[in-house]
């Protein structure tokens, strides 16, 4: 992971040099295959995750819901409100997502309010477009 491609990413792309830098000490690069769970329904939030490349299927009680895609984010809700997970996302082949735990995330927004109101902001966008 470096500063170059953590600024591709929407959610980071705003952030200077330093920012990135400073980021770069609570992220991490995760890979998974086609079929692979990233985190399912009901499970306590350990991380959220930001794609860089591939696909995500989404589903809420065994029924899809969405297609996440690069740069986009999955698994903030959970872990910025402290709940359970609300869906299972899976990896739709091959995926590479930068990674920011639980614990990385309370530092981060200590030293970096910023970003996290930022992920708030987002966190909030899409529990308006979930509303039925």
């Amino acid at each position: 992971m470096d500063v170059e491609r953590l600024r591709l990413l929407p959610l980071f792309g705003e952030l200077d040099h330093h920012d990135l830098s400073q980021l770069l000490r609570w992220v991490r690069e995760v890979d998974f295959a086609d079929g692979d769970v990233l985190f399912e329904q009901g499970a306590m939030p350990h991380d959220l995750f930001v794609i860089e490349e591939g696909s995500v299927e989404v589903s809420r009680d065994g029924r899809p819901v969405a297609t996440v895609g690069p740069g986009e984010v999955v698994g903030e809700m959970a872990l910025l409100k402290l709940e359970r997970r609300w869906a299972t996302v899976v990896a739709d082949g091959h995926v590479r997502a930068v990674a920011l735990g639980a614990d990385d995330l309370t530092s981060m927004s200590e030293q970096m309010p910023e970003l996290a109101d930022r992920l708030r902001e987002t966190m909030l966008r899409r529990e308006y477009d979930n509303e039925p």
